[in-house]
């Protein structure tokens, strides 16, 4: 089905991505890795569109100045970093002994800038030493959601 016309404020497409909480681990301070399977997949309608991005995921630093950064890149552009700052969220700083397990919510929202398709995909880095970790548990459904919202 075809927009023609949208009005602002009109969400004209949802995309979701249903995954286990899945495995992911990062000891690397200085680069980013994708957070498996973290991803949703859009082909925006319109190039102005706002897509706001969102996801839950429970995750534990070993250090106890150790945290994460998260970043969302486009992968189908060279891993375009998509986030208009340098990060969209982090986890875990100066939380105490580094033993806890705690949900962490991202949210995004940016302008598509494209009608190309995009994948958006989440990627984490750990600073300040000891691990990032995002394996609690695997028989967890979690789900990343990407809205497109007319302007």
């Amino acid at each position: 089905m075809a927009i023609i016309s949208s009005q602002a404020g009109q969400v004209l497409q949802v995309q979701t991505r249903t995954i286990g909480n899945g495995v992911f681990a990062s000891t690397d301070s200085t680069n980013f890795v994708d957070v498996t399977n973290v991803y949703v997949d859009i082909a925006p309608i319109h190039a102005n569109s706002i897509l706001i991005w969102s996801y839950t995921m429970t995750f534990n630093t070993s250090a106890t100045a150790g945290y994460g950064r998260f970043r969302i890149v486009d992968s189908k552009n060279s891993d375009t970093k998509w986030n208009s700052n340098d990060f969209i969220a982090s986890y875990g700083y100066n939380y105490g002994s580094g033993s806890m397990w705690a949900d962490n919510p991202f949210q995004h929202a940016a302008t598509s800038g494209t009608t190309n398709l995009m994948r958006l995909q989440l990627q984490g880095r750990v600073n300040g030493g000891g691990n990032l970790r995002g394996d609690w548990s695997n028989g967890d459904d979690r789900s990343v959601v990407v809205m497109e919202v007319a302007q």
